[in-house]
């Protein structure tokens, strides 16, 4: 594999390059004030060059010497020092970004401000003997999946629980502070927003402290963003979340790299391009002297080159290595296009997560659309078994479905029921629950602000151009936020909140990518009365999936009758307790749904209780909707109305044929359990978050 591997002995230095026709391997003193440059021998598409006495903290880069013919694609120039692809860690974070040195077409030495690639024992990473539970991941079932995406600096910056040296910093997830937060708020799954570094991309403006804070610009895929940490951090974060029952999903960008555009003010010279750009970047169609653009990020990587795939590939094996249970795929219908924008069935991005899945047993997620056009969702999970899929119809349907929109019945339908992505190998839902993700409002803010991305310097042009119906009145911003977190956490599917939903988070801007200070880091100061009453409720709506197999189990729904009751598995209710009709879903003006879960043991699930939900939209009237007879018998309890602000902690039963009110903006869940004569307070425990780990 390309890269640096380091013994004690000595040190094999590897790059490819097809194209080139001199390489040069650049080692630097520890102040990078003096620079050695040694040639490589070509074998094949490989450079390489061995040598003693190195030692692990050593930096280099390389120089690549060929033709510079953007006619051709060809952008060698041996002033721009060029980062190893294959690097595990980087001396430093890019920071005159907008300086010329960068741009490929002049003669100016970047050396100067390149950060250098560090030489990595990489024995000492993966030691598991250090970290046992590196690669012994968390034994559940993808269904039983709670998503939390995080960001490393947003989330931890400002928490003065964690010692300062921690803060903003990879290893405070490994603090067990943390682990008790993640273990109380009832996520399993920890998804890191990209952590590999980041080039900050000159289209953004000249403005103080503007940058891409998100790192949706890599420049190097094997190692971590200097300013969260390094390698070692990553193995003893993850070894210990696994020790405590809790995955990691990492967010992975291959449609596009922080090099940006092949020519003109938008391009940057850092690493692909210099060392071989045809082989690295796709041309845009026939048109070698541009990079295909789908992303809107001027350069779609090119996974069909043979160096491309490579690259993925060995990417995939080094976070499998690593212990990453999951890789989350950055517009990843951008990944599996050919040069000329067509969707490919067998190209390398498929084969690739065929691989991933079924060699390494990692879990896939893929945001199955383009930037510019092409949304390809259900072709993922319809090739490769197991991928799972982002919803954008489940982040659209949830905001504008409590903001009182109308023609919504058929797409609750879809979003409860998960029938909108069918993985047809195992006849379940392939969807991830997206409501309320970092591209977009935040759960309080979508009902709270209207979109102001002005502070990004782009005329508020960028972001999406959504604006739901603003709350005036805290309790109903309150209510809104709690039911809308409802109906994503217990709809068909994987759920995934983003990280400061749960504590409220809101912000104006639901595309702050370039804004890094502490209006968008989370505040961890204790919250008003109604800020706790939605983190609790978001606390026992997760533990309440967890234990229930009504909610966690993935398989679809067949609308037949159970055997064992003659109910089917999901019956959708009108007000007065009967059934929908068929036409009923196509009335426009309906803005409440019903629905009621048998809790029979199928082939796939053990037996579970028996639920009902009634869910209102409406900003105006209460409905009063007349409760049904559970299938297995028995009176309804209820677990939570929102309109209510809390889970009750009292047993509350409601008999067949009496009418419950549901207020405007609520969801309400009522239970009918297995055993309805022994429904003891101690069969609550379930619902009550945090009880198996005490939070500090």
């Amino acid at each position: 594999m390309p890269g640096a591997e380091y013994s004690p002995s000595q040190t094999k230095f590897t790059v490819a390059s097809e194209n080139a026709q001199r390489v040069e391997l650049c080692l630097f003193s520890a102040d990078e004030q003096q620079e050695s440059r040694i040639p490589l021998d070509k074998e094949g598409s490989l450079w390489q060059v061995e040598i003693k006495g190195l030692k692990p903290g050593q930096k280099y880069g390389y120089r690549a010497y060929g033709e510079y013919d953007p006619s051709q694609g060809l952008f060698f120039n041996p002033h721009k020092l060029a980062m190893d692809p294959y690097a595990l860690e980087v001396s430093s974070h890019i920071k005159n970004w907008q300086s010329e040195a960068f741009l490929i077409e002049n003669d100016i030495d970047t050396a100067p401000i390149m950060p250098k690639a560090v030489l990595v024992d990489k024995r000492a990473i993966f030691d598991a003997e250090k970290y046992p539970y590196l690669n012994r991941h968390p034994d559940f079932d993808i269904g039983k999946n709670s998503i939390y995406e995080l960001h490393i600096k947003n989330f931890s910056n400002l928490n003065t629980n964690l010692h300062h040296p921690k803060q903003g910093r990879l290893i405070a997830l490994a603090d067990d502070w943390i682990i008790d937060y993640f273990h109380k708020l009832g996520v399993n799954n920890i998804e890191l927003m990209p952590i590999n570094p980041t080039c900050p991309g000159r289209q953004i403006p000249e403005i103080s402290g503007r940058y891409d804070s998100w790192g949706y610009n890599p420049y190097c895929y094997f190692a971590i963003d200097p300013r969260y940490g390094n390698l070692h951090d990553m193995a003893m974060v993850i070894n210990k979340l696994h020790q405590n029952g809790i995955k990691v999903t990492v967010d992975a960008v291959f449609n596009h790299t922080g090099e940006h555009a092949a020519q003109g003010f938008w391009n940057q010279s850092l690493s692909f391009k210099l060392l071989d750009s045809p082989s690295y970047y796709r041309p845009s169609g026939d048109n070698k002297s541009e990079y295909m653009n789908t992303t809107g990020c001027g350069n779609n990587f090119n996974l069909d080159s043979r160096l491309g795939q490579k690259i993925l590939h060995d990417y995939i094996k080094h976070m499998h290595q690593l212990g990453v249970d999951g890789i989350r795929w950055d517009l990843g219908g951008d990944n599996a296009l050919d040069n000329w924008g067509n969707f490919q069935d067998n190209g390398a991005f498929i084969q690739e997560l065929r691989f991933a899945v079924s060699e390494l047993k990692m879990e896939m997620y893929v945001e199955p659309w383009s930037a510019m056009g092409g949304n390809y969702t259900g072709r993922f999970a319809g090739l490769v078994p197991g991928v799972k899929e982002w919803s954008d119809k489940r982040r659209d349907f949830t905001a504008k479905f409590f903001s009182a929109h109308e023609n919504m019945a058929g797409e609750f339908g879809n979003q409860v029921a998960g029938s909108a992505i069918i993985d047809p190998h195992k006849n379940e839902t392939a969807m991830v629950g997206t409501a309320f993700t970092h591209d977009g409002f935040s759960l309080v803010g979508a009902f709270k602000y209207h979109k102001d991305t002005t502070p990004n310097g782009e005329q508020g042009r960028d972001g999406s151009p959504d604006n739901y119906a603003k709350s005036h009145n805290t309790e109903e911003l309150y209510r809104r936020a709690a039911s809308a977190a409802a109906m994503n956490i217990l709809s068909k599917g994987i759920p995934l909140m983003r990280n400061g939903d749960e504590i409220s988070y809101a912000h104006p801007n639901n595309n702050p990518y370039c804004i890094d200070d502490a209006s968008v880091w989370l505040n961890w100061k204790q919250l008003d009365d109604k800020g706790k009453k939605l983190f609790k409720q978001i606390c026992r709506l997760n533990a309440l999936r967890k234990e229930h197999p009504v909610f966690n189990d993935l398989t679809l729904f067949n609308g037949q009758k159970h055997p064992h009751n003659g109910a089917k598995d999901i019956t959708w209710l009108r007000p007065d307790a009967s059934e929908m009709t068929e036409a009923e879903w196509n009335q426009s003006f309906h803005k409440t749904g019903a629905y009621m879960l048998n809790g029979a043991a199928t082939e796939k699930r053990p037996a579970d209780d028996d639920f009902l939900i009634m869910v209102s939209g409406d900003n105006y009237y209460t409905i009063n909707y007349k409760l049904p007879t559970p299938p297995s018998g028995g009176k309804w309890q209820l677990v939570l109305d929102t309109s209510e602000g809390e889970f009750t902690e009292e047993i509350r039963q409601f008999s067949p044929g009496s009418e419950y009110p549901l207020k405007p903006y609520s969801y309400v869940i009522m239970t009918s359990k297995k055993d309805k004569n022994n429904i003891k307070q101690k069969e609550r425990a379930p619902l009550i978050a945090g009880n198996h780990t005490k939070s500090r």
